[in-house]
């Protein structure tokens, strides 16, 4: 019996494991389409890669960005090494209000689509095995903007004459794993960075209330484009603090 029982769990972990490389392999492919039709049709798109040191870790964010008359899409893989760990994939309406999010975290089992409904982001998927299946309500003044620092939407408030931005976006880290929250972005100043080599705008971005008192962060807008330039800040709850640099860009 235990001998059956160990093959069981073996074939089960051989299933979980194909599993997971035959869904990179599809994300992988759907990229490679979108790319060779952004080539074919004149769409526009820019790929990005980011560094981060959180503690004795390092971290690689890549980011490809395409854009069409009607959405704008933002592919995010995060690597460790050579190990994919994450993948998120963004689409925004031509406003940039956040349309769709889907979030897959490789090793184990979450899968998390989130979706803009007129009763608030509809929340569906697994998360670490349990399955989730929630809708959450909005206020009409406060927008969805998910990957924040990152959504194109984060340029018109940049260049507005608003000094704060008060959104909601959902967390991929413990304690708010999976959970939306309520978020300030307040400009701080504007001038030149030495780490970053060019003028940039410096705005911190905090949870809002009570909640801000566990995590805050500066990010580093470029002034001549508003692309981010980087981040230094806190990390999650419990975790080292976080540096992440813009080291390649490609059109």
């Amino acid at each position: 019996m235990a001998i059956i029982n160990l093959f069981h769990k073996k074939t089960d972990m051989n299933i979980k494991q194909k599993s997971q490389l035959l869904l990179q392999r599809m994300l992988f492919v759907i990229l490679f389409s979108l790319l060779f039709l952004v080539s074919s049709s004149g769409i526009q798109a820019q790929v990005l890669l980011y560094e981060e040191q959180r503690g004795d870790e390092v971290f690689h964010y890549h980011y490809s960005f395409l854009e069409t008359p009607d959405t704008y899409t933002i592919n995010v893989a995060r690597l460790q090494g050579s190990d994919t760990t994450d993948k998120q994939i963004l689409i925004t309406g031509p406003d940039f209000k956040t349309l769709s999010w889907r979030y897959i975290r490789f090793g184990e089992e979450t899968d998390v689509l989130a979706t803009l409904t007129p009763e608030g982001v509809h929340i569906k998927g697994v998360l670490d095995g349990d399955e989730l299946d929630d809708i959450e309500e909005l206020d009409d003044d406060e927008p969805w903007i998910q990957l924040f620092p990152m959504n194109p939407g984060m340029e018109n408030f940049i260049r507005s004459e608003e000094e704060e931005l008060v959104f909601w976006s959902i967390g991929t880290e413990s304690p708010a794993d999976m959970e939306i929250n309520s978020y300030s972005a307040e400009k701080e100043e504007t001038g030149y960075s030495g780490d970053f080599a060019c003028e940039v705008h410096r705005i911190n971005f905090s949870p809002t209330g009570w909640k801000s008192f566990f995590w805050d962060g500066d990010y580093y807008f470029r002034v001549k484009d508003a692309r981010v330039a980087g981040y230094r800040g806190d990390g999650a709850p419990g975790k080292p603090s976080s540096k992440t640099t813009l080291i390649k860009e490609e059109k």
